[in-house]
């Protein structure tokens, strides 16, 4: 979490990324936020910015006036009012928080029929990200027996804390205290049939959103949270300045207070969990609601499974900037969560975009589909990158019924390593080609691999390489590369420092790392020193193999580091035994760093290391390229010996590695910054056009139905499908 992006902060973009449809019709709002206050501050500007700004435009903002007599604070409530959304009502009663409430709820209730489904309490001084109302009431949505909807939530300023607790921590909001964000999502239905209200006698200084929630779950209703944050408090001090002192008898009085009006929730607590997804369950095209969403000339849409810190995730960050620096209204969605390692360039896509959606996050999967359909038609999306989801391929037959005038392009990084899916993502591109506007590749390799494969056209595939931060990674000095093995690493000038940076899976290799040093250890009396940059699944696994041979001395894990560029600074060599790369932007950077690299020779990495030409074909010999390419076996013990050989031979070489580091900063010199190379992407999308009928009438490509349906049934019933498994075994 970046603490000082705020949704209104000058480092996130403008907040009028969502506009209202001018033409929308507004007389059955969708949601109601209520926000009783009294003298408002100018801070409520940034709070209004938020609700204005909203993805969900369909809603009405009663502001409570709670006997406000400050001219200025009379003044920001008229500036309000401007808006049509916005209904100033004063509260002609006792003036507090929970009785401004009340008449907020009076108002709406009186003045709407059906009143609006959805309610939010929203204090003048917090901020909501932009797309917290839109998730939430779809959340509500995916789950009909919910009538509250919560999310995580920060405060900022001393503390700098995500709250991760809330409406899903269920009875803990009666035992311990209250978790449920002030500005949760309500339904109407819930209130009504309750006929819950906020307390004004027993809680005029403070508490009376606690003993609301609770006396909803008294009635049996409650709900869930949005798991990411959406929401943002101020400090206590700017709401008890205004009335009175919040807890002001102390918070154990309070809780005692708040158990004994509701005695029933300590044996009956309606917890609720999102109902068990299953497979085939009914699926829906139809949105809930209407957002009222003006649609923007220049939109596009990135689909990609997370955003990891890693290559292919970092390249769609960078897409995600070049279009939104271009001016366009961009929209990304993850089809995975996982926290939070697959959430960790979240941040950082929220500086270019206030539109990010993690599915699993607030929808149960088989709204997935109508979800989709709806971002694009709300936004007016006419083009949509996807990248890595195996979801959307499987999904392009039903969503191009849906959606015929979208265009669907793919970005393919390289084949799967490990078999997985007959090559992965790519074998996905050739047999979805007829639904496919167009398909842009990482490097010339993967687009004969296409051809190779089944692809029709070899016109309807392009190539945008991913690039690097080109001004971050510029070659060391010798006296640079000393500093940073003595200051940096803590070893002696005279060290032969080696590399390595990816994720800790099983397509990076890590684990042959150790096999490999112990193999160096037997090679040379030289010191040397491994350092590895990054993190994943495999970690443990490593650091347990590294201190059972005893190679702590030899090998450094340091997980994910922000700016690599200094380990490349006190580095020799780079080492990268991936079972197979697309264009790997770890093997870019130590390349821009005239590092030479050690890799396999596989996938895109003779490419990328000047090797192969962009038709296959061989273009320079071994000593023109920029490392050494190792042929390995995919055997650890053999490839260990393999990458100890062209290691060695480097540490005692110095000219060679001067001249192979050289060759490798020559090689991405020119042109291979992403703002360059990524600028490939706008030619390319302007290119793509959809096949006549989506090829449905051309027998000649292939339907994606009769490859999942055959799949499909070898995974569930292979015993009983495959005949090859009704053979006896050949001795």
């Amino acid at each position: 979490m970046l603490y000082h992006n705020t949704p209104v902060s000058p480092h996130r973009p403008p907040s009028h990324q969502f506009l209202l449809d001018p033409s929308a019709d507004l007389s059955r709002p969708t949601v109601a936020i209520i926000t009783a206050t009294n003298n408002p501050r100018s801070v409520m500007r940034e709070t209004a910015t938020t609700v204005f700004g909203q993805s969900l435009q369909n809603l009405v903002w009663v502001i409570v006036d709670d006997h406000t007599d400050e001219p200025d604070s009379l003044a920001l409530l008229k500036e309000f009012a401007r808006d049509p959304r916005v209904v100033v009502v004063k509260n002609p009663g006792q003036k507090g928080l929970a009785a401004g409430r009340n008449v907020g709820l009076d108002y709406v209730f009186r003045n709407f029929n059906p009143p609006p489904k959805y309610l939010v309490s929203l204090d003048d001084d917090d901020l909501f990200e932009f797309t917290a109302l839109e998730k939430t009431c779809w959340m509500l949505e995916s789950n009909a027996d919910w009538d509250l909807g919560g999310f995580r939530y920060i405060k900022w300023g001393a503390s700098n804390e995500t709250v991760v607790t809330g409406l899903h921590s269920g009875r803990d909001n009666y035992v311990w205290g209250n978790f449920v964000p002030n500005a949760a999502v309500y339904t109407s239905r819930a209130v009504l049939q309750s006929g819950c209200r906020y307390n004004e006698e027993e809680f005029h200084d403070g508490g009376e959103d606690w003993d609301f929630w609770m006396c909803l779950a008294e009635g049996g209703y409650w709900g869930g949270s949005v798991l990411e944050p959406l929401y943002r408090v101020n400090e206590p001090k700017f709401r008890a300045a205004r009335w009175g002192n919040t807890f002001v008898n102390g918070f154990d009085a309070l809780k005692r207070h708040i158990q004994g009006r509701h005695p029933s929730l300590k044996s009956g607590f309606p917890s609720k969990s999102p109902k068990r997804a299953v497979q085939l369950e009914a699926v829906s095209w139809d949105a809930p609601f209407e957002q009222a969403l003006a649609h923007a000339d220049k939109k596009i849409m990135f689909i990609v499974p997370w955003l990891y810190m890693g290559g292919a995730d970092i390249g769609a960050l960078h897409m995600i900037q070049l279009y939104a620096l271009a001016g366009y209204r961009v929209t990304v969605v993850c089809t995975l969560n996982k926290v939070p390692e697959g959430l960790e360039l979240r941040p950082y896509v929220l500086q270019f975009t206030h539109d990010v959606h993690v599915l699993p996050a607030f929808l149960r999967p088989n709204d997935f589909p109508r979800y989709l359909k709806h971002l694009v038609e709300s936004r007016g999306i006419h083009q949509v990158v996807l990248s890595n989801s195996q979801l959307v391929y499987e999904m392009l037959p039903a969503l191009v019924v849906q959606l015929p005038d979208v265009e669907w392009i793919d970005y393919l990084h390289n084949e799967a390593y490990d078999g997985w899916k007959a090559g992965g993502y790519p074998r996905y591109s050739v047999i979805s080609q007829r639904y496919l506007a167009r398909t842009i590749t990482c490097s010339h390799y993967l687009k004969h691999w296409l051809l190779e494969n089944g692809h029709l056209d070899a016109n309807r595939i392009g190539v945008v390489k991913l690039g690097i931060e080109a001004s971050q990674f510029v070659p060391a000095t010798p006296a640079q590369r000393t500093a940073a093995k003595t200051g940096l690493l803590g070893v002696e000038a005279d060290t032969f420092v080696i590399t390595v940076v990816g994720r800790l899976d099983p397509q990076k290799r890590p684990l042959l790392i150790p096999l490999i040093v112990a193999e160096l250890v037997q090679r040379t009396e030289d010191d040397f020193l491994i350092v590895m940059l990054g993190d994943g699944e495999l970690r443990k696994q490593l650091e347990r193999a590294i201190a059972r041979e005893n190679l702590g001395e030899f090998v450094h894990v340091l997980g994910t580091q922000q700016d690599p560029s200094r380990y490349y600074a006190a580095s020799d060599l780079f080492l990268l035994p991936s079972v197979s790369e697309g264009i790997s932007i770890a093997v870019a950077e130590a390349m821009a760093m005239g590092l030479p690299v050690v890799t396999a020779r596989a996938g895109a990495l003779p490419e990328q290391l000047g090797e192969l030409d962009a038709h296959g074909r061989k273009q320079h010999g071994a000593s023109e390229l920029g490392g050494e390419l190792v042929d390995h076996t995919l055997e650890n013990d053999r490839d260990a010996a393999l990458y100890a050989d062209a290691i060695v031979e480097l540490m005692q070489d110095p000219a060679r590695r001067e001249r192979l580091g050289s060759n490798a900063r020559k090689l991405v010199e020119d042109g291979f910054d992403w703002r360059t190379t990524l600028a490939g992407m706008f030619g390319e999308l302007d290119k793509a056009g959809n096949l006549p009928g989506h090829g449905f009438g051309d027998p000649k490509y292939p339907h994606p139905a009769a490859y999942y349906a055959t799949a499909m049934l070898l995974d569930e019933m292979g015993k009983e499908t495959d005949m090859s498994k009704q053979y006896p075994a050949q001795r």
